[in-house]
């Protein structure tokens, strides 16, 4: 799979000001099928041939654009009961619900955590919310219930999902009438923010009146579309019509992996320019050496890393802008320092740990206000899942961000148990049955500095 760019290459200008949209709450992107094509997916002909051959056996199905999705789903639809069933039947064409998500979903699930962007999908699979279900629960609205009740960041699926059949807007009336909840919303973060769309082909009805609306009353109606072919394909185009002024600069000419992985980085990078900033080269030269090491990963393995580090932390909030994240990379560069004034060598490696020379520290960030329990509890956590990762070893080493920690703070951790109690017998690990836990806090480093 694709993993993206190293952190420090370079990104577009306008990349820079979608990012700066973003740390000021005023991002959003509209993403379609066009980002999960590369997942294994069909395009909307394809689904339309799909979707004609499978009504072919169906009694008094007739369509004379088997090429065209929403003219196939209009014919199959007037049958009787015909709606119900090309909403199911169109789920079993496409492996919607099992494709195996790519960077594009990865990275969306990653910056909704976030905070980075609001996120509306039309596309009816669940790669995105899948990508990132192992370490946090990504929240999808799929209807007008859905979308009144969840809280904090969440997806809005504005054309249904593969997870509600009876969800999916796949019909001609089904787009000019949308739901009043998918309207409202969409009408919302179009009006309030910068929008990007991203995999987008056919323009919904009730998004074309809209953007239309909205490119009368403010200017260059505060949209971007992300495209490959958009220069070679703006002439006569949808888009065009809709947009007629929209400047050459805010049609950006990516594909969907390439402008949210530049997106993702120019995200990242800012906690890297914090560390650099906190002092002079000459005066802390680890400073520089340890962003040197972060900038290695990729934006997915960057903020992977940092919100798998993260413990109790919800989506929605933003890790790599804590500063307990500049305080720990902080740390970790200071602990690099040898007694000479020389800086050790320094790798991040993928798992939320980091080698300085040999030496593995495995990092934990923790919110403010935590008790000795909460971070004794939060190091067995991952004193365990590290041990059954790696195999078995006597002990462990965790550098812990936790400021305003209430009551003594724990050094060590005598003897966590690694093993799983309800695992099978025949995949409990050999050797060592419990690791000690030795804690190092990042407060204590930067105080002792």
């Amino acid at each position: 799979m694709d993993i993206g760019q190293r952190l420090d290459t370079p990104v577009a200008a306008s990349v820079v000001v979608l990012a700066d949209e973003a740390r000021n709450g005023r991002l959003a992107i509209c993403a379609g099928a066009g980002i999960s094509i590369p997942a294994g997916l069909p395009d909307g002909a394809e689904l339309a041939r799909r979707l004609h051959h499978r009504f072919e056996r169906v009694a008094d199905y007739q369509c004379a654009s088997p090429d065209d999705l929403l003219s196939v789903a209009d014919a199959a639809a007037q049958l009787p009961d015909g709606l119900a069933a090309v909403q199911r039947v169109v789920l079993e064409l496409a492996p919607f619900s099992t494709a195996s998500p790519e960077l594009a979903h990865r990275l969306l699930a990653l910056l909704l955590a976030e905070n980075a962007l609001r996120l509306l999908l039309t596309n009816w699979d669940d790669c995105v919310e899948r990508s990132w279900r192992q370490v946090e629960h990504i929240q999808a609205a799929r209807n007008e219930v859905e979308a009144e009740n969840l809280r904090r960041q969440f997806i809005l699926k504005i054309h249904g999902c593969c997870t509600q059949a009876d969800t999916l807007l796949i019909t001609s009336d089904q787009l000019r009438n949308a739901p009043l909840w998918t309207r409202i919303h969409f009408e919302t973060e179009l009006a309030r923010s910068t929008m990007v769309f991203v995999g987008i082909g056919d323009i919904a009805d009730y998004a074309q009146k809209r953007i239309s609306e909205l490119a009368e009353l403010v200017d260059h109606a505060r949209a971007r579309l992300v495209s490959p072919s958009i220069a070679k394909n703006w002439e006569g185009s949808a888009w065009q019509e809709l947009l007629p002024d929209l400047p050459e600069a805010r049609r950006i000419g990516k594909t969907a992996d390439e402008f949210l992985d530049e997106l993702a980085r120019e995200w990242v990078m800012g906690l890297v320019a914090e560390v650099r900033g906190s002092s002079s080269t000459e005066a802390a030269p680890w400073l520089p050496a340890v962003a040197d090491a972060f900038v290695s990963f990729t934006a997915v393995q960057a903020l992977t890393w940092l919100r798998r580090a993260a413990v109790g932390w919800t989506v929605g909030q933003s890790v790599a802008r804590a500063p307990a994240s500049a305080s720990v990379l902080e740390a970790i560069g200071l602990l690099a320092r040898g007694a000479d004034g020389e800086v050790a060598v320094i790798q991040f490696l993928p798992a939320s740990a980091v080698l300085i020379a040999d030496a593995r520290l495995d990092v934990l960030l923790c919110p403010e206000r935590r008790t000795r329990v909460d971070i004794e509890a939060a190091a067995a956590d991952r004193a365990s899942a590290v041990a059954q990762r790696l195999g078995p070893r006597d002990h462990l080493h965790l550098l812990v961000a936790a400021s305003s920690v209430r009551g003594p703070k724990p050094r060590e951790l005598a003897a966590v148990d690694i093993v799983d109690p309800d695992a099978p017998v025949d995949q409990l690990i050999g050797g060592e049955s419990s690791v000690s836990v030795r804690l190092t806090y990042v407060d204590d480093v930067l105080e002792a500095a």
